[in-house]
């Protein structure tokens, strides 16, 4: 175990921590868009910004890829640190200025004006789809095009990928709801991934709960017959 200090209250942490989850688990609030437990951190949305102390050596670090250490001390609402994401939240909705999670994390970091030029996109680049895509599911049907300004996430070629199976883990775990899924007809869309696939009802309850492309999946991946996949979580 680990004992660190986070804003003046002494917290104990597992050894490999990041100093994001010691302090979520203590309670202590640190804003950030692009982590989830279930994958490797990424630092891209900046927003984690911390204030580290280690010995004589202080410096301002990404709290959601930084690993907790004996006798560290953490600051997370000091008023360079409050300056560091006022400014990158104002980055982010200069960006994608209509997203409402934005706009209450503006409400939160007290950011009431943008004083960069608007775009129009909704993508934050947090990276959360691609990265769930490749390191949750196992596969890589999401990536990236482009550069700087105009680098987006999108399938290769911004053509249908030929890896979705139309799971939605990138829609679950999607900060900002960008990427919706649609069932209508016996047919689950995301018209983002340019993607569309029939749905496969359970045997036992008749309840939609699985893509084709799902089903050949699993059965690629598991071996087991298609009798045996055929039947939802409920049901099973």
């Amino acid at each position: 175990m680990v004992k660190l200090t986070i804003d003046g209250k002494e917290v104990v942490a597992r050894e490999g921590q990041t100093v994001l989850e010691a302090a979520r688990e203590a309670g202590i609030f640190i804003p950030a868009l692009c982590y989830h437990h279930e994958v490797k951190p990424y630092a891209a949305c900046r927003l984690c910004m911390v204030e580290v102390t280690r010995g004589k050596r202080t410096r301002f670090v990404t709290s959601c890829d930084y690993k907790v250490a004996e006798g560290m001390v953490v600051r997370t609402d000091t008023e360079k640190v409050q300056k560091c994401r006022r400014m990158v939240l104002e980055l982010l909705m200069a960006r994608c200025p209509n997203l409402p999670q934005l706009q209450e994390l503006a409400q939160i970091l007290g950011v009431d004006r943008v004083r960069f030029p608007e775009g129009d996109d909704d993508c934050i680049l947090c990276g959360l789809c691609v990265r769930t895509c490749a390191e949750v599911v196992g596969l890589h049907a999401l990536g990236y095009e482009s550069r700087g300004f105009h680098r987006r996430v999108t399938t290769p070629f911004d053509e249908p990928s030929e890896e979705c199976i139309l799971c939605g883990a990138c829609s679950y775990v999607c900060p900002v709801e960008v990427v919706p899924v649609v069932e209508e007809d016996g047919y689950r869309v995301m018209e983002r991934w340019h993607k569309k696939s029939r749905l496969v009802a359970c045997t036992k309850c008749g309840k939609f709960f699985m893509t084709e492309d799902e089903l050949k999946f699993l059965q690629e991946k598991t071996g087991l017959p298609e009798e045996r996949l055929k039947v939802c979580a409920d049901c099973r």
